[in-house]
């Protein structure tokens, strides 16, 4: 009689998902074994005395390994010593690996939370991995870390011109009244615009600084100029356009730079007119269109037969008037300078766009942060638009890293060729799921293994 064999897909999915992972770590702590082997045999035999072993938990891609390693006494330096850690970078007192750290960072970075985080974690290897306090920690560390590794580029750029857009927000404070919040100042520095795959356009080589404490604009602005100093060669000969609304420490932001010049972000000054007309759409979109073709004198007479809100229009009108410059468009005061436009320059307004992305992270669902917490947040944020957040954690050394000395040296290719040889061999690795599982599927594997027939 043909034996029936129901599969569920699901199910059978889950059980080879949670097999491969053992099979993984199983063989990944019989690679470390493996190492831990040669280094004894290699090891400087007057300087290191064997002692003990000593268990060590790693949470790493594949899941959580306990490995058992191998302590000596260093006779020269007079410490206690793992060889297998120092080979390895296994800094004391880590629990988790570079490669994990690195995806959790990214995930709390780009993502809405750290509890998010460790819920994802949780999800992918079936059993809690780190508390949603684990990840802040981490990240607060790895950004502390990244800031002090950035190093001055050794070759700056030239450029002629360089964009600025400028705005702020809001954020909560940990350990003040709901109502209590801070303003985080944000400047985004770019070299212009390209097209992006897909539709749209993206900024080129944006350079994101922010601040959570500002003095009248000053400290801010000393930092946006330090930053593009260090970046780039002769900065009093580039035209610097600066764009944002009509906060004053935007504004005093032209002042620093030799070459500069202030524009009133069209959005806000949109926004403005829209609740100035909020009855009057038709009157409304005559306003836009003096914005758009840079008629300051239509737009003021406009302000002028305002019948409602006639209080705010003179205020609009008066503010307006004493920065008149700044609300025509960038590119006619340049070409009237004499200076050549380029066709993929737009119009500017980067800085709202990128203030809703900073706000979804750090501003939303009532968040309150820590003075060290935000600024650590913000910094990644701002590496990880900036593209370079992969390449910056991937380089970063440990927080609790010391500088080591070099201890041994240990050929890759002697101990990839007696682990290749010795360890990672099916058989000897073994099936989990033969041992996991219902019992059906664990007699279905051990048959399979048997090289039985199953009939269907």
């Amino acid at each position: 009689m043909t034996e029936q064999v129901q599969v569920d897909f699901g199910e059978l999915e889950k059980l080879l998902w949670n097999s491969v992972l053992g099979t993984f770590q199983q063989a990944m702590v019989e690679i470390l074994s493996m190492i831990d082997d040669y280094l004894m045999a290699k090891r400087d035999l007057g300087r290191y005395a064997y002692k003990e072993k000593k268990e060590r938990t790693i949470v790493t891609m594949v899941g959580a390994i306990t490995i058992s390693r191998r302590y000596y006494w260093d006779r020269d330096e007079k410490e206690w010593v793992c060889l297998l850690d120092e080979v390895l970078g296994l800094v004391k007192g880590i629990q988790i690996s570079d490669t994990l750290k690195e995806l959790v960072v990214l995930w709390a970075t780009k993502g809405p939370s750290y509890r998010d985080v460790s819920n994802r974690l949780e999800e992918l290897f079936g059993v809690p991995v780190l508390s949603h306090e684990k990840v802040r920690q981490i990240v607060v560390d790895s950004s502390e870390v990244i800031k002090k590794d950035l190093h001055m580029p050794e070759v700056k750029k030239k450029a002629r011109i360089l964009f600025i857009e400028a705005d702020g927000f809001w954020t909560g404070v940990q350990g003040e009244p709901r109502r209590k919040k801070k303003e985080t100042y944000m400047v985004v520095v770019h070299e212009g615009w390209e097209p992006r795959k897909g539709g749209g356009y993206r900024l080129i080589n944006p350079m994101y600084i922010t601040s959570e404490e500002l003095e009248a604009g000053e400290e801010i602005w000393d930092r946006v100029r330090w930053k593009i100093a260090e970046k780039y060669e002769n900065i009093d000969e580039i035209q610097i356009v600066i764009n944002g609304d009509f906060a004053p420490w935007i504004r005093a932001g032209a002042e620093y730079f030799k070459n500069a010049l202030y524009q009133y972000d069209r959005f806000h000054l949109k926004r403005e007119l829209r609740e100035l007309f909020s009855n009057q759409k038709e009157l409304c979109q005559r306003a836009f269109s003096h914005v758009d073709n840079n008629d300051t004198e239509g737009l003021f007479k406009m302000l002028d037969e305002v019948t409602q809100n006639q209080l705010e229009a003179a205020k609009l009108k008066k503010r307006l008037q004493k920065h008149q410059d700044s609300i025509i468009d960038y590119r006619v005061r340049l070409r009237s300078k004499g200076m050549e436009i380029s066709s993929s320059w737009r119009a500017m307004g980067a800085a709202e766009s990128n203030v809703d992305r900073f706000k979804l992270r750090t501003a939303k669902r009532g968040r309150a942060w820590s003075k060290r917490g935000l600024r650590a947040i913000i910094n990644m944020l701002c590496m990880h638009y900036e593209g370079v957040l992969k390449d910056a954690l991937v380089k970063v050394k440990d927080p609790y890293l010391a500088e080591t000395q070099e201890m041994i040296e240990v050929s890759a290719s002697q101990v990839a060729k007696k682990v290749g040889t010795g360890v990672l061999n099916i058989r000897k690795g073994g099936f989990p799921a033969i041992n996991r599982g219902t019992e059906g599927y664990s007699k279905l594997f051990r048959s399979m293994l048997k090289e039985q027939t199953v009939h269907t």
